[in-house]
Parts: C-alpha cells; sequence; structure tokens
C-alpha cells in the first residue's frame, strides 16, 4: 500500500471556493487518506463543511486569520499522512492530480517537492488555458491531453505553494513555512530556496493540471496584490540578501547574472549541497561567451537536476557558440522534442539564438528567430525590439519601424530612439523628433539618447530651412 496522503487547505471565507476544491478531490482516482481545511476565522459557512462533508474532511478552526502560512503550518503539524498536500482553496483537480503529483515524487528520493501545471501560476507550471478547467469535463479533457503530449517531469528553480506535495521526512529535514510572510507571497520562494540550500530536487509534474482561479484570497481581505507583493518580497530580501545563495537567487529575479554568478561561487564554497551554483555560473558564462567554461558548469548541473528544460537549452546554446554545432544542435532537438518547452521557455532560446545570429552579422537568420520568439510570447517588448534590430539591419525600414512602435507601445523605453531612427530614415522628422523626445523623458540619463533628440532637432530645423 502507498503513502497515506494528507491535503491541508488553509481559507478564510469564500466557502463555495472551497466546496468546489473539496469535491474535486474526493473525485481523485486516489483518494487522499483526510483533507484538512485550516478555518482561518471565517464568518461565513467554512466551519460546517466537515459535517456536510463528513471522512476525510475534517475543519481546524483558527481563532484568527493565521496568514496562508500559518493556516498550512497548522494543518501540518495536524496531519497524519506520510504524504503532505498543501493546496489553495480557490482551486479545482483534475482527478489524476495526486496520482500523477505522487508518481513523479515517486521517480526520486531527490525530489523534495513537485507541482503541477495551472492556468494561474508563476513559472514554467503556467499553462496557457485561460479559464478553460474550470469545469470538470475540461479538466478531464485538459487531463487526457496532457497524458498524450506533455513530458512526465520537469525540473524547476522554484515551485508556487498553490500546491505543493512534500514527504514528511523531508519537511522534518527543512522546517516548516516562514510564517514572516503573512497572507502570501514569497513564503514558497523561501521554502524553495532552503529545499535546494538541503540538496533536494524541485520538480513539475506536467501531466497534472490544477484549475486555479487566482487571489481570491487577497480579493476578499481587500488587500492590493501589488503592495503585498512588494512587501513580501522586501522581507524575503531582508532574510535572504546577506546569505550568497539567497543572493544569487535575489540577482537572477533582477537578471543580474554577473551578480548572481559571484554570489553562486560562494555560496558552493559555503554550501556544497546547494543544487543550484552550476546553474547560474553557467548562465553568466553563456552569456558573456565564455562557452567552453558554461558547457562544465551546465553539464554538471544536469547531472542533479536532467529534466531542467532552461538548462538543457541555454547548454545546446552553448555547444553553437562553442563550435561543437552538431553537438548543439542535437541538444536543442532533443530538448524540443522530448522536454517540450513551454512558449516562453522557447521564447527565451530563440532569442538569444536571434541574438547569437546578430551578433555574428547573419540577420536574416536573427530575424527568423526574433519573429518566431515574437510568434510565441506576443506580449514581451524587448523580443519586437530585437526584431526590428534586425530588420533596420536589413534596410527593411517600414518593417523595423512597425516592430519598434510595438515595442514602445508594450513599454520598451529604448525602442523610442529605434523608433525615431527609423522614423528619420523615412523622412518622418516631426514624429523622429517625438519619438526622440521620448526616449529622453523616460531615459534622461542616456546620453545616446540625448544625442539622437538633438540630432533630430537639428535635422528638422535645416530642413525647415
Amino acid at each position: 500500500m502507498g503513502m497515506r496522503c494528507s491535503v491541508v487547505i488553509p481559507c478564510h471565507n469564500g466557502v463555495a471556493l472551497t466546496r468546489s476544491c473539496i469535491e474535486s478531490l474526493l473525485a481523485q482516482t486516489e483518494r487522499p487518506h483526510e483533507i484538512l481545511i485550516v478555518d482561518n476565522g471565517s464568518s461565513d459557512e467554512t466551519g460546517a463543511l466537515g459535517e456536510q462533508f463528513g471522512a476525510p474532511v475534517r475543519v481546524l478552526e483558527q481563532r484568527a486569520n493565521l496568514g496562508f502560512a500559518g493556516g498550512v503550518n497548522a494543518g501540518l503539524r495536524a496531519a497524519t499522512g506520510e504524504l503532505l498536500l498543501v493546496l489553495n482553496n480557490d482551486t479545482q483537480a483534475a482527478t489524476n492530480l495526486i496520482r500523477e503529483l505522487r508518481r513523479v515524487l515517486d521517480l526520486s528520493p531527490a525530489i523534495g517537492a513537485v507541482a503541477p501545471v495551472s492556468n494561474h501560476v508563476k513559472g514554467d507550471a503556467h499553462l496557457l488555458v485561460g479559464g478553460f478547467g474550470r469545469d470538470p469535463a475540461q479538466r478531464a479533457e485538459l487531463a487526457d491531453e496532457l497524458q498524450r503530449s506533455a513530458a512526465l517531469v520537469q525540473d524547476a528553480d522554484t515551485l508556487a505553494g498553490l500546491c505543493l506535495m512534500m514527504r514528511r521526512s523531508t519537511l522534518d529535514r527543512v522546517g516548516l513555512f516562514d510564517e514572516r510572510f503573512g497572507h502570501g507571497n514569497y513564503e514558497d520562494d523561501d521554502l524553495s530556496l532552503r529545499l535546494r540550500l538541503h540538496g533536494y530536487r524541485l520538480a513539475i509534474a506536467r501531466r497534472a493540471f490544477l484549475h486555479h482561479e487566482g487571489h481570491a484570497t487577497f480579493q476578499a481581505l481587500g488587500l492590493d496584490l501589488k503592495q503585498q507583493i512588494d512587501k513580501r518580497l522586501a522581507q524575503f530580501r531582508a532574510k535572504w540578501q546577506h546569505h550568497p545563495a539567497g543572493l544569487a537567487v535575489l540577482a537572477g529575479l533582477h537578471h543580474d547574472l554577473a551578480l548572481a554568478a559571484g554570489a553562486a561561487d560562494e555560496a558552493r564554497r559555503r554550501c556544497p549541497q546547494w543544487l543550484d551554483a552550476d546553474w547560474h555560473l553557467g548562465r553568466f558564462h553563456e552569456r558573456h561567451g565564455d562557452a567552453v567554461t558554461a558547457i562544465t558548469h551546465l553539464r554538471q548541473f544536469l547531472r542533479s537536476c536532467p529534466e531542467h528544460v532552461e538548462a538543457r537549452l541555454t547548454l545546446g546554446l552553448a555547444q553553437l557558440r562553442s563550435g561543437q554545432r552538431a553537438d548543439g544542435q542535437r541538444t536543442l532537438e532533443q530538448t524540443l522534442s522530448r522536454h517540450r518547452p513551454t512558449h516562453a521557455q522557447e521564447a527565451r532560446m530563440l532569442e538569444r539564438l536571434g541574438e547569437l545570429a546578430y551578433e555574428d552579422g547573419e540577420l536574416t537568420a536573427a530575424a527568423a528567430h526574433f519573429g518566431t520568439a515574437v510568434e510565441l510570447q506576443p506580449e514581451r517588448n524587448e523580443l519586437h525590439n530585437w526584431l526590428g534590430l534586425a530588420l533596420l539591419g536589413l534596410e527593411r525600414v517600414g518593417d523595423a519601424r512597425d516592430a519598434f512602435s510595438r515595442a514602445c507601445e508594450l513599454g520598451h523605453a529604448l525602442a523610442h530612439t529605434n523608433l525615431g531612427i527609423c522614423q528619420h530614415r523615412l523622412g518622418q522628422l516631426e514624429a523622429a523628433v517625438a519619438s526622440f523626445a521620448r526616449a529622453v523623458e523616460l531615459l534622461p540619463d542616456d546620453p545616446i539618447a540625448r544625442a539622437n533628440y538633438e540630432a533630430g532637432v537639428a535635422a528638422r530645423t535645416a530642413a525647415a530651412c
């Protein structure tokens, strides 16, 4: 018989959502041993759910709202199962969720936590299905499609607390959730980092689907989500910025690869069990042209986290950059076919291929890579800006102008300068000056933006004379 699974669901009001969540759990092909509803001081009918459903549902009444981490911890302390599943109450699970999570967790004792894919979640676990999945029949359809098309498992850098399955022995080793993070946000990043520091892998079960309504508790409490995220990030930074592994993670959040690599190098000496040092170092060296060193670090990292899609793609890019073209193409092709990267991952790979082609003067190839990346992630302003640069290099000035215009619409400050250059070359002097002026407004300390603005004004004045 497999290990018993206890599900812990913290909630504050939202009884209708919690009821739907429980119903989806009772419909599981592998039913949980117990479902613990941690009632964080609700004023609705949440307290009656145990009586309504009976076994295996049990309500743990709390006198006050303990927040997400506090509520989860209360449930974890009361749970009796060897497997622990932490779950938001505004979710509904596909019927194979517990089975698939357990299946991935059982792959290796080195896997410390596993999460499903979802319509509303951060990172690589995000599945672009919108609201499709709220209905049980839709969840069944998605589960069937994932069984046919998705890879079984993917290594991740961090997992969302939305839904996490762990062994009790793992939590006994790394500790419970940190309750300083209140109503939620960054308590999952904190736990993920502690798991990594103990040498555990974090995994996404790509065939397990969970529908998520998204931020229901924050809305019910009238909390400003952005303010809460900023507050929790500040708490996470205060806790971890003086630890080299934490500093590397924080630097990575801000895309500062150099700072992340330096901190990772220090962390590797202090915390040899930490899995991510070679990942940060590999990314840094690939980006800064030392492909041979990058390959060494990335291969070392993949020995510990073999299903890490981003690391595999970065390894392929490093191999191409080092002149190992056949190996690089093979690595990329195998990763694309076997691991089926998300649109975001594939777009990042294409962006990097485009950058390398652009550096080598292969502008047609660069434009093709950036164009495909834009199709995959049309909301990313930097991709439109890169596409515009490649098109401008090909003397396709009108197409470049359109690409830069879209980048500007999406908030890319530097694209205003590039748009002005295109407009100037097309004889649209008034529009060019306006674009240069906007670039100066957004980038007041950028000497290039200032120089282009002054040159544009001079050209307009000369034309008027």
